[in-house]
């Protein structure tokens, strides 16, 4: 045993402490390894808050998208027997899938590193047969390759592929394949109504029409069926440990090579950059990064009502796994923890206990100071200093500005603390001094004195029927609120829109594959929207 191991699990579960309170979790589990064994679990909250059930080290948990790296061990499995080609038409691989291709073939290469221009997936069909038949319907908006787009749908299509290889379902491959050589005995690879015997109750914040704030209560979420090789793993930290002892031993488990070395280095080559996240790349499967103390490989995942990451760092032969029924920023537990135990490994001094940053912090504070005017309505929008960090004011309401909990991030994005203003998040725009300008809250838009840009341009008179907010019963993006002229939201966050032929918007980039459109209008309000092949419906909530 090495030596102040126990200290720094005791300062891990402190850490842990700190982390809930500031994320929408009841509660985690921590795991930390070594290429050999598991060197120790914190585990701290609820496995269940209404039973007053505590999280476990053998609590499991869904761990959603990590599974897509078990997905690609098949499949490299496959191409290794010789079995699968990885630069073929997928449409050769399922013929009956007739996947649009309009800017070239869709190969499994595409499929595994995110590169096929398909659509992420609205989850609007709860199987993997039904959201391909609807990818029929959304075609891809880029030539495979040219950029990186994260598609849970793509992955569904891996799954379908290696199901018709093998004439075996998918979540059967993964047990036999991953899971048993690994000895993860209490992992399943589907997400059946028998898992819920001992799975940890998923939570979510209550409110589905505004940004969570730590202030919202959370319940229970919706149990979802699932065996799609986009992730539908149910594991425990003591069995993900096993999994990224896999990672730092190049594709070897305790009974020999799981994944060949020449496959091993397949799955982490890092294929495609990722834009929104600088100095990670996307192997088959896994993200491949850099951080300040080497290179690192694993991947992050979230059901509706969990979130997890696994992440193995070679050079230091350590591996961190965190799962959580709930969700919020991981980054600085996984490092803290990691750099705790390296410290007893390296006989270097415990780091001080991490705690994350107050979600009043703001760095640059003043830069958003000052006063905003509504040019439509002339009514004002005071941001000022207080006590309690920054507070924004509109008329008579008045709430604090704090950062968003999902990330933890400080940036030009702050929740605004209030019930009568809490429905939008507050964006800010900053002129060349660094100073804030232009400020941006639901379908307002508010400048300062100083702005000197253009005013924004009227709304076209036909698409005042379309804003609004939509629902669906897919308790993955429950609601879709749309607005002009500035931007509508859904789960990948607010984008502008932006029209093309035919009646379709394009969400963001046009190269972005986001499309939506509108129909059936009642008394001058459109009541269905569209969204890459899923529809939701206009509701009388503002």
């Amino acid at each position: 045993m090495v030596a102040g191991l126990a200290e720094a699990f005791d300062r891990i579960g402190l850490a842990l402490e700190h982390h809930l309170p500031v994320s929408h979790a009841a509660g985690a589990a921590i795991a930390v390894t070594d290429r050999h064994e598991t060197l120790g679990v914190a585990v701290r909250g609820f496995a269940d808050v209404a039973s007053g059930t505590p999280v476990r080290p053998e609590t499991r948990f869904m761990i959603g998208s990590i599974s897509k790296s078990f997905a690609a061990v098949v499949a490299l499995q496959e191409v290794d027997a010789g079995r699968l080609d990885l630069h073929v038409s997928v449409n050769e691989l399922l013929p009956w899938l007739e996947l649009p291709e309009p800017f070239g073939p869709i190969t499994m290469h595409h499929l595994l590193t995110h590169t096929s221009g398909l659509a992420t997936g609205t989850e609007d069909a709860p199987t993997a047969l039904g959201a391909a038949t609807l990818l029929r319907d959304v075609p891809p908006t880029f030539a495979p390759g040219e950029h990186f787009w994260y598609s849970n749908d793509g992955y569904k299509l891996v799954g379908l592929v290696l199901e018709r290889l093998t004439g075996r379902p998918v979540h059967d491959l993964i047990r036999q394949r991953v899971l048993e050589p690994l000895g993860m005995d209490r992992s399943v690879a589907a997400i059946v109504d028998d898992v819920r015997t001992d799975l940890a109750t998923g939570y979510e914040p209550v409110f589905t029409d505004r940004p969570a704030q730590l202030r919202h209560p959370l319940v229970p979420a919706t149990f979802t069926i699932s065996n799609s090789a986009d992730g539908s793993i149910v594991s425990n930290v003591i069995d993900m440990a096993a999994y990224a002892r896999l990672l730092l031993n190049r594709g070897t488990g305790p009974q020999g090579p799981v994944l060949s070395d020449a496959m091993f280095d397949v799955i982490t080559t890092p294929f495609a950059d990722q834009p929104d996240d600088p100095g990670t790349s996307y192997g088959y499967g896994l993200d491949v990064g850099r951080n300040e103390r080497g290179p690192w490989i694993g991947h992050g995942g979230g059901m509706v009502g969990y979130t997890g990451f696994v992440a193995a760092e070679p050079e230091s032969g350590l591996g961190v796994v965190v799962l959580q029924n709930g969700s919020g920023s991981k980054e600085g537990l996984l490092n803290y923890a990691h750099d705790a135990v390296r410290a007893c490994i390296t006989d270097a001094p415990l780091p001080e206990v991490w705690a994350p940053p107050e979600p009043t912090s703001i760095p640059e504070a003043d830069a958003f100071v000052g006063e905003y005017v509504d040019p439509e309505t002339e009514e004002q929008l005071l941001v000022r200093r207080d006590a309690d960090g920054l507070r924004a004011t509109i008329g008579d309401a008045s709430g604090r500005l704090e950062r968003d909990p999902l990330t933890q991030s400080a940036g030009s994005q702050f929740l605004v603390v209030h019930a009568d203003l809490e429905r939008f998040p507050m964006r800010f725009a900053r002129g060349d001094d660094g100073r804030a300008n232009e400020v941006f809250h639901g379908h307002r838009w508010f400048h300062a004195e100083r702005y000197d840009g253009a005013l924004p341009e009227p709304v076209p008179e036909e698409w005042l029927a379309l804003p609004g907010l939509y629902r669906n019963d897919d308790p993955w993006m429950p609601t879709l609120r749309v607005q002009f002229p500035v931007e509508w939201g859904d789960e990948e966050g607010d984008a502008e829109l932006r029209p093309l032929e035919d009646g379709w918007f394009s969400a963001g980039e046009p190269w972005q594959p986001r499309r939506i459109r509108f129909d059936r209008l009642v008394d001058g309000k459109a009541v269905v929207a569209e969204f890459n092949g899923g529809r939701w419906f206009r509701s009388f909530e503002e």
